[in-house]
């Protein structure tokens, strides 16, 4: 009896276990950039893109551990973070990685580190030129 209980207790928690997985990979997108639960600061990698190669599809991301050169293949999924604007995240492509921008990166492989799985990229108000010394009138 004991091992009939103990198999039903494991065999629930398993269950239990993959739906809210799913149901994170489902929502993903839907999460803001470095609030992933269980994966933002621990095992993705989050950092303004300094250089992006559009011919070999790769960004260099400067994080806290430095510079890595990410892979994106025509798979990896690519989110617009639009949070800062106050409206929801769009899917986007390739060309929404721009210069400048802070992604967070969740690899293929985290032990490898080179191919992204999916993409957060976030898109933020657009910052207001300075204003011309002594005031700009003539």
């Amino acid at each position: 009896m004991d091992k009939v209980f103990l198999g039903i207790v494991l065999l629930s928690a398993w269950l239990l276990g993959v739906p809210s997985a799913r149901a994170q990979q489902a929502t993903e997108r839907y999460i803001p950039l470095g609030q992933s639960p269980g994966l933002s600061w621990r095992y993705n990698y989050i950092g303004p893109i300094r250089a992006v190669d559009p011919e070999n599809r790769t960004l260099t991301v400067v994080g806290p551990a430095g510079a890595r050169l990410i892979g994106v293949t025509k798979r990896t999924r690519i989110w617009l973070d639009r949070t800062m604007l106050e409206s929801t995240s769009l899917s986007g492509t390739f060309e929404d990685c721009q210069l400048g921008r802070t992604v967070e990166v969740k690899y293929k492989d985290p032990a490898r580190g080179e191919v992204a799985d999916w993409i957060k990229v976030r898109i933020a108000k657009p910052q207001a030129p300075p204003a011309p010394p002594g005031g700009g009138g003539s």
